[in-house]
């Protein structure tokens, strides 16, 4: 049947429009047959009005069917393909041509360049002109203009040529300053600088550890290095401690979970009641076996244990809460959060790493927040401004907060002052003239707050040392007397401790706190340091497990706290009790960090008696001349007179002298001092740096230090270099040179920091 030329629709009459298109038609059917139409035609194409055509097609675009629309997009494409091979494969032709026509002349071009000899051409020297004679002025003054320089004499009355005119010594060219290669590895961000760098016990600053003789801050730059063993030598530790720390190490190392954690389940040979449930002891064992590592010069970025800190670091700080919490809420809660702030403080300053820093700076502001209003800390954490319950004030766990808040303040992380003071006062309240210090101001279950002894004598003795050594130092001597009376006895351990009456103080927690006590406030030295720690390494030395599985450990002898945390607690505790020769550097604390007195003066300090009145308003006769010591001036000549008379037997009154109220005699006293070379003065002679003496005193300081010749003056000298006094530093680095035998770094305070490490 016969279709629309235009639609396809299939036609069954002939001589008509199309239905569907009213296209005309072009055929007619005649006997049976197609045959052309007859009459007017139009074409295809054309479109007839919209009123002629059918309601089904009105307003439509027909077109062509789909097939024979493919197929003429089908020609073109390929009419499209072949032109466009066509005019690629002319240029392609094209510049083939050109190539193979140019070939011999690019080729000739190429050997003329290389042939060519470039000789350069030097230009003609220049003359400089002759100089020309220049007439100089006269430069000799007149008499009547010439002026005395006040370095010379500070006494305008005196004329040219008097005989008290006396010119001053010449100052030799200081050489530079000798400082060690400087540092090539990846540089660290370091945003935030303690103001106080390099000052021990009271400040310093985070600081590149890697490829360093020491690393982190002022308190930690004994832990690697030559630093490390010249601090072992000094202090009193040797290779048999240094064996002991390695085996308790590798035993911790080994003890370790894969997580990172140390599981207090491990502690234990057979598996007791206390390890079935985890109760918050996993995240402060943790923490507590990392600190070893630390004190060791390890950390997450070198050392041999390097990778054991890392994975613990990295546990505890997956485990930090939004709030800055780093353990799990629970009985053990603030203890686990107090030793973990204290281990990122630390790994902050030994890595100068600011996620670090970000992490120990959110873990302090929580402890800032969760403080009680009395000072102290509690088992668990309390939001203070939103608790209205009793609040119990552990003097325990807030002797870890002062560990913590300290190490912030080293490494440069900014601590309340309403924290520090307040937990401070917290002590004193709660610290016995005895040298004792209260359990807690409130009981807890079956442990009653007035519980004395176990550790807390040194818990007390740490604490308060840290804080304020010379506020603290009467209860501080007496709690020195107490420990020597009770020294490290392992036999004692088995002793009574649980809610005793007469507590032990033979526990390891006991050991640990007595320990790094009697070494911050003796810095290491001193007959009560070295009493102690002979006994404590006798004890420990030969109590440690030397074969075995658990060969490295201390077992979990103890009445106290060993046999609920196991052996991987008693070997945290021994090994940082035999690392603390080199875990702080035991400097003297600036002045800024030292509070008011409350109930203690200085003149209750040792070698500082107070002077009496009567004594001094009495006339004394010496040398033949009758002074009045109520008098400046007398009491200035007797000392002369004294130290003239009776040589190094007038150094206790010097001494004495050095606390006088007059600025004048504390001068002569210093000055007879240095005459005498009273090494016995040094020590009451540097802790007048801590005092607000004025310009001229500091400068007799500096001088009569560098004549004593003592080396362990070197500390606050090396901290009065960063006076603002410009003089006053000057001073104290000619001291310096003195005391180094002629060696001189300039004003670079870690240079001489080193040295003096070094060379004790």
């Amino acid at each position: 049947m016969p279709c629309c030329h235009r639609c396809s629709t299939e036609l069954s009459y002939a001589g008509r429009p199309c239905p569907q298109c009213m296209s005309p038609a072009r055929f007619e059917f005649k006997s049976g047959k197609v045959v052309t139409a007859q009459g007017i035609t139009r074409a295809s194409r054309v479109r007839l009005p919209g009123f002629a055509l059918s309601p089904l097609v009105r307003g439509k675009n027909i077109r062509a069917p789909r097939r024979q629309r493919a197929i003429r997009a089908l020609h073109m494409i390929g009419r499209w393909t072949w032109n466009s091979l066509g005019i690629a494969l002319l240029v392609h032709a094209l510049l083939f041509a050109i190539a193979f026509y140019f070939r011999n002349h690019i080729e000739d071009t190429i050997k003329q360049v290389q042939q060519l000899a470039f000789v350069p051409e030097t230009a003609a020297p220049i003359t400089a002109p002759e100089k020309a004679d220049m007439e100089l002025p006269d430069m000799t003054p007149d008499d009547d203009s010439l002026q005395i320089p006040r370095e010379v004499s500070d006494d305008m009355m005196l004329e040219a040529g008097d005989p008290d005119l006396v010119a001053p010594e010449p100052v030799p060219f200081a050489p530079e300053p000798q400082v060690s290669a400087p540092y090539h590895g990846p540089e660290m961000p370091l945003k935030l600088k303690a103001p106080q760098a390099a000052q021990g016990i009271g400040g310093g600053q985070p600081s590149p550890s890697r490829n360093m003789a020491a690393s982190g801050s002022g308190l930690f730059q004994n832990r690697k290095g030559d630093a490390r063993a010249a601090a072992l030598k000094r202090f009193g530790g040797g290779p048999d401690t240094e064996n002991a720390v390695n085996l308790g190490l590798e035993y911790l190392s080994r003890q370790q979970s894969s997580d990172g954690s140390w599981d207090p389940a491990k502690g234990h040979e057979v598996r007791n009641r206390f390890a079935n449930d985890d109760s918050g002891y996993r995240g402060a064992l943790t923490a507590l076996c990392a600190l070893p590592f630390l004190a060791a010069g390890n950390s997450p970025d070198e050392g041999r244990y390097s990778s054991n800190v890392k994975r613990a670091v990295n546990w505890l700080t997956r485990n930090q809460t939004a709030d800055g919490c780093l353990a799990q809420r629970g009985v053990m809660q603030m203890y686990g959060h107090m030793v973990a702030t204290l281990v990122m403080c630390e790994v902050y300053g030994m890595t100068g790493d600011e996620k670090f820093r970000t992490c120990a700076e959110r873990a302090v502001r929580f402890l800032e927040r969760t403080q009680n209003s009395a000072g102290g800390w509690d088992y668990q954490a309390t939001i203070s401004s939103s608790s209205r319950l009793p609040q119990r004030n552990d003097m325990s766990i807030s002797g870890w907060a002062v560990l913590a808040l300290k190490d912030a303040r080293s490494v440069g992380i900014r601590v309340s002052e309403t924290a520090w003071n307040g937990v401070s006062d917290l002590y004193d309240r709660l610290s016995l003239d005895t040298g004792e210090t209260y359990y807690a101001d409130r009981e807890y279950g079956d442990l009653p707050s007035n519980r004395l002894g176990i550790g807390m004598v040194g818990v007390g003795l740490t604490a308060r040392t840290i804080l304020d050594s010379d506020r603290f130092y009467r209860r501080n001597a007496a709690a020195e007397r107490m420990l020597l009376e009770h020294k490290p006895d392992y036999a004692r351990f088995s002793d009574p401790s649980w809610g005793a009456q007469n507590p032990n103080f033979n526990t390891f927690y006991g050991w640990y706190y007595g320990t790094l006590g009697m070494f911050l406030k003796n810095a290491g030295q001193g007959s009560a340091w070295e009493q102690w720690n002979a006994a404590l390494k006798e004890q420990l030395l030969k109590n440690q497990v030397l074969a075995g599985a658990r060969k490295g450990s201390w077992g979990p002898d103890d009445s106290w706290l060993g046999p609920l945390m196991g052996d991987l607690y008693t070997t945290s505790c021994a090994v940082l009790c035999l690392e603390v020769y080199y875990r702080y550097n035991p400097m003297h604390r600036p002045e800024s960090e030292i509070t008011p007195l409350v109930s203690e003066t200085r003149s209750e300090l040792p070698g500082k008696p107070e002077p009496n009145p009567a004594k001094m308003e009495k006339p004394v006769e010496i040398a033949g001349e009758t002074l009045d010591l109520a008098k400046v001036p007398d009491r200035s000549k007797y000392l002369r007179l004294l130290a003239r008379e009776q040589g190094k037997a007038a150094i206790a009154p010097l001494m004495d002298s050095l606390k006088d109220e007059s600025p004048t005699v504390r001068t002569t006293a210093l000055y007879e001092l240095g005459k005498l070379k009273a090494t016995d003065a040094v020590d009451a002679i540097s802790n007048m740096i801590n005092r607000s003496e004025n310009r001229d005193l500091r400068l007799t300081i500096c001088d009569t230090l560098g004549k004593i010749g003592d080396k362990s003056a070197a500390q606050p000298l090396v901290k009065l270099l960063s006076d603002q006094d410009v003089t006053v530093v000057g001073a104290s680095q000619r001291a310096l040179v003195k005391l180094a035998g002629g060696k001189d770094f300039g004003t670079n305070r870690h240079a001489w920091a080193d040295y003096f490490g070094v060379n004790p």
